[in-house]
């Protein structure tokens, strides 16, 4: 519930047993496609309080510590709960690139201390998933990629909005966040019915 004691945990004690459960998840994670490792990764679950922000952080910064060029963005226009997570609710979002009035090098933010960088959101007045549809978002996604090793999404449930549906489109594979003992079998499986239906890859 606390976020950021998590994230302060992962990064002070790198060999404790949730840094060692990170680790394994990259490891699958670049595993499932040996050819062709996942380079724009997707992060959702069902419903809201799942993790899947804390699991997105987390897998960065594992990234990160790689020397790799790790990315993290901001998938929810709406409640833009990354970007409050990291304290930059307050900063510029890429819905400026979107729209022309900015580069992306004017809203990516550093992170230093965590090895990553990071591309905040605004909040939308608009319909997000006509922006997650866009060529102009898909044209700044395959721009991403030339810039990053990994670029990862944070987006909202699936049960939630469309959101995650389309911005699946544009990823190489999903992470699908559950939360234990708690979300029902029945929300599992219609969020990954909808993402199937899609043809979201989920690894």
């Amino acid at each position: 519930r606390n976020r950021g004691k998590v994230i302060d945990y992962l990064l002070q004690k790198p060999n404790s047993a949730a840094a060692e459960a990170v680790r394994d998840l990259r490891t699958s994670l670049l595993l499932s496609n040996i050819d062709r490792p996942p380079k724009v990764i997707m992060s959702t679950s069902s419903v809201p309080g799942e993790g899947k922000t804390t699991q997105s952080v987390a897998l960065a910064i594992n990234l990160g510590g790689l020397d790799k060029r790790v990315l993290l963005m901001e998938g929810d226009v709406r409640r833009r709960s990354l970007s409050k997570a990291l304290g930059l609710d307050k900063a510029d979002g890429y819905l400026r690139v979107l729209l022309g009035d900015a580069a992306l090098s004017d809203i990516v933010v550093a992170l230093p201390d965590m090895g990553i960088d990071v591309l905040p959101s605004e909040t939308s007045k608009g319909n997000a998933a006509d922006i997650f549809a866009s060529e102009t978002f898909g044209a700044m996604i395959q721009d991403l990629r030339q810039r990053y090793d990994y670029v990862i999404i944070d987006t909202p449930p699936v049960l939630a909005v469309t959101d995650a549906r389309i911005i699946g489109g544009w990823a190489d594979t999903t992470i699908y966040s559950v939360r234990w003992d708690s979300t029902s079998a029945r929300q599992v499986a219609e969020g990954l019915r909808i993402l199937r239906q899609v043809n979201v890859t989920i690894g």
